[in-house]
């Protein structure tokens, strides 16, 4: 997600048809931000724009690309695979990376100059708990979230971005219901691991919003203390169970992913949370169920 400054601007958001991606574009609509909103499915992105347009009164453009082909590499949206690496195809591996690596490189690598140029401008760039970490062992998605985590902090962190109004905030997630890791065909969190994916956007946009965002944004002390614990850990003890996931072990069926990009499955469920303080909410009605860690 990039934005070019405080009420009144215009953001883009991608991944936005569903999910975290939806929910951040509803919290910056409130917030009186005009929107363009990225994904590949017209359906669910037209319905969204329309809704936000009529209850907030702002703006917002709906822009139909497919993310992971070069022609559509205008913005980048999250992918992730429920299969070790050794068992996934190439093509499914080479999707996976131009979604989560290329797209927001290419994103990021068109916005920043304009924002320096012009002294204003947030980008947000989504990360992982995965990416602290060897815990979701045998797939490359970590890694890949970990470039995402790497970049975010290289340029978020130089003498002209810190001197400069714009700053680079990478999202730390941990498992958010959403619909992530349904169509990965991963099962779902335990709820005292889920965080609800109203509250997850919420806390990203207010951290972006501050007049000093920080660079790593994680939404809840449940997952910030785990982050840290894992940041310090020896990998050969991250790694060990309970903590991570080996997939060589447990990887699970996902025939065909859909890499973010789809409609709902017909008949999904929504999501659910409890409310408490441990920052679990109750979805709103166009979230799915998902686990995006």
């Amino acid at each position: 997600m990039s934005t070019t400054g405080g009420a009144g601007s215009t953001a883009l958001v991608t991944g936005a048809s569903y999910g975290i991606g939806a929910d951040i574009a509803r919290a910056l609509a409130a917030r009186g931000h005009d929107l363009v909103l990225v994904a590949r499915s017209a359906g669910p992105l037209g319905r969204l724009a329309a809704a936000l347009e009529t209850e907030y009164g702002i703006t917002a453009r709906p822009l139909t690309a497919d993310l992971s082909t070069e022609a559509g590499l205008e913005a980048a949206a999250g992918a992730g695979l429920g299969l070790s690496f050794e068992r996934t195809a190439w093509e499914e591996e080479r999707r996976m990376l131009a979604l989560n690596v290329v797209a927001p490189s290419r994103l990021v690598h068109a916005a920043l100059p304009g924002m320096l140029g012009r002294g204003r401008g947030r980008i947000l760039n989504v990360s992982s708990v995965a990416a602290t970490a060897p815990v979701w062992l045998g797939t490359s998605y970590g890694a890949s979230k970990a470039y995402a985590l790497a970049l975010t902090e290289s340029l978020a962190r130089t003498r002209r971005v810190r001197r400069s109004p714009v700053a680079l905030t990478a999202l730390v997630l941990g498992h958010t219901v959403s619909e992530f890791h349904e169509r990965a065909g991963i099962p779902p969190s335990p709820p005292s691991l889920t965080l609800g994916s109203p509250y997850v956007a919420e806390r990203a946009v207010r951290a972006i919003l501050r007049r000093r965002p920080p660079v790593v944004c994680v939404p809840s002390v449940r997952y910030r203390v785990l982050a840290g614990l894992l940041g310090h850990l020896p990998h050969r003890i991250a790694a060990l169970p309970p903590l991570a996931d080996d997939f060589t072990v447990t990887s699970y069926g996902a025939p065909q992913p859909s890499y973010g990009t789809g409609e709902p499955p017909a008949g999904g469920p929504e999501s659910a949370g409890g409310d408490g303080q441990d920052g679990v909410l109750p979805a709103e009605a166009h979230g799915q169920r998902e686990r995006q860690p």
